[in-house]
């Protein structure tokens, strides 16, 4: 099980770098939800029950902000009662003290799905991928570290390819 999980986090690499290129919040929502499912079967593989659950919270999460955008609304609802959720499924799955690194790093994902923009939303990345990439180091998750450091790398490189294009 232990090596389809870190298989599978490979997988959820590829699709958060790809994520991470697109211009759309829609669409980087789309791949969100997509690899937080990847995720959590990850993490279920390889034992690590707070981050699965935590995954569980944002695949959920990224779909309500998908409807909620689709609908044109905004507000701190869904970021506030998200990242109380964050906490809650935190405490009721605790495995480790370094389970915090990974509740803090997906608190402000939570609340970085919120932004309308891509800008906005890769800032906030270069935030939580360092939380939760230690988090990953001392919960033994190849997939997790591979993955975190992608998405710190990808969110520099939208930045970048920000600032040249003009994107917003």
């Amino acid at each position: 099980m232990y090596i389809v999980g870190q298989i599978l986090g490979i997988i959820a690499v590829i699709l958060g770098f790809i994520c991470f290129q697109m211009k759309s919040p829609r669409v980087i929502l789309i791949f969100q939800i997509i690899v937080a499912s990847v995720f959590v079967v990850h993490y279920i593989c390889i034992g690590s029950m707070t981050a699965m659950a935590l995954n569980i919270v944002a695949a959920v999460q990224c779909v309500c902000y998908y409807f909620r955008d689709k609908k044109g609304s905004r507000g701190l609802f869904l970021p506030v009662f998200f990242s109380v959720v964050m906490v809650i499924a935190s405490i009721l799955t605790w495995g480790e003290w370094y389970s915090v690194f990974i509740m803090t790093g997906l608190v402000v994902n939570a609340v970085s799905l919120a932004f309308s923009s891509a800008h906005k939303i890769r800032v906030a990345m270069l935030i939580k991928a360092p939380l939760c990439l230690i988090y990953n180091v001392l919960a033994g998750s190849i997939g997790g570290v591979i993955y975190e450091s992608a998405l710190l790398v990808s969110s520099v490189v939208g930045i970048i390819k920000k600032n040249k294009d003009g994107e917003e």
